[in-house]
């Protein structure tokens, strides 16, 4: 069983105790405060806490750590889990700037750590039903993606680190990354941005809203990221039928649907999948990862591809 630490006491981390892990094995949490280190310990009943991120990283019982930090962090304790020889399952986003990317990848590649950014959505069997329909030419060449991905931050009462630029917040960064990366599991090209309109908070705040078309290959696709609606789909448009899935790029354990329609013959069909906790099994496999010696599939180049298109399409938006 490897042995994992998480770094801070987020939210994010509760869903890796909705069910039992089969290759890890969580023993430690550190947080800055040594109150919340220990109530959190207590709630889940983790072995270990600490009253720093220093101290679990000094602990040489500890192989990993899971980082759920908000995004400007992520650079310095990414860095730093490597220098002590820790494995690194780190949150999505990998950082705020490529730049960071950079350093963490070279860190982690010279003291030999495994290094994997947590995309849990592929980690749920509707998707990768999704991607072996793409694959295996049943929609034929995909020619339209609409993918969106929308909460109302205020409603739900988020944290709003993700409206605060010194954390490396916004809706590209936390939503709009998911898109991106999308794209990188269907295994298409990098894309490139034809257009992006993008709404700041408070009017120069955060990007709180932002609709891009994206091209990858032959491929034209519309996304949409944003704190101020509600939106969770996926639609594909092949030259011979489409898939329309919802709700299920979220993280809740909830039954999902693949809703397809096939041109020839007029044939729809829609499949259930039944519900999961993707948390979990990211970190089992991340785990496997670290028990084999092998790279995870969501390769450390992704992240920094991952990063940079994101910048390019700052870089190209219309600000309103």
């Amino acid at each position: 069983m490897v042995r994992i630490g998480i770094l801070g006491t987020a939210a994010i981390a509760r869903p890796f105790f909705g069910a039992p892990l089969r290759h890890a094995t969580i023993t430690a949490i550190a947080s800055r405060s040594s109150s919340q280190a220990a109530a959190f310990a207590r709630e889940f009943g983790i072995p270990a806490h600490f009253g720093s991120y220093d101290a679990l990283l000094a602990d040489p019982a500890i192989d990993a750590v899971y980082i759920p930090l908000p995004p400007s962090l992520h650079a310095e304790w990414t860095i730093r889990a490597a220098r002590a020889g820790k494995h690194v399952l780190l949150e999505k986003p990998a950082a705020p700037s490529s730049a960071d990317v950079e350093r963490m990848l070279e860190a982690c590649a010279s003291t030999r750590v495994l290094y994997m950014e947590a995309f849990m959505y592929r980690f749920k069997a509707i998707h990768r039903h999704v991607r072996d329909l793409v694959n295996g030419g049943t929609l034929g060449p995909l020619r339209f993606i609409d993918f969106s991905w929308c909460f109302n931050i205020e409603a739900l009462k988020r944290s709003l680190f993700r409206l605060d630029p010194s954390h490396g917040g916004g809706a590209l960064n936390d939503l709009g990354i998911y898109g991106v990366d999308f794209l990188r599991y269907l295994g298409m090209p990098v894309p490139t941005v034809v257009h992006a309109t993008i709404e700041r908070h408070g009017g120069d705040g955060v990007d709180s809203f932002a609709h891009v078309v994206l091209r990858s290959g032959s491929t034209l696709m519309a996304l949409t990221a944003g704190f101020s609606c509600d939106a969770n789909y996926y639609a594909l448009g092949g030259e011979k039928g489409s898939v329309y899935v919802s709700g299920s790029l979220a993280g809740r354990v909830v039954p999902n649907a693949v809703q397809m329609h096939l041109f020839e013959n007029d044939q729809r069909s829609e499949e259930v999948f039944p519900a999961e906790n993707p948390y979990v099994a990211e970190m089992d496999y991340f785990a496997r990862c670290i028990e084999e010696g092998t790279r995870p599939e969501s390769s450390e180049q992704g992240s920094l591809s991952n990063i940079r298109v994101l910048e390019e399409i700052k870089r190209a938006a219309v600000y309103v």
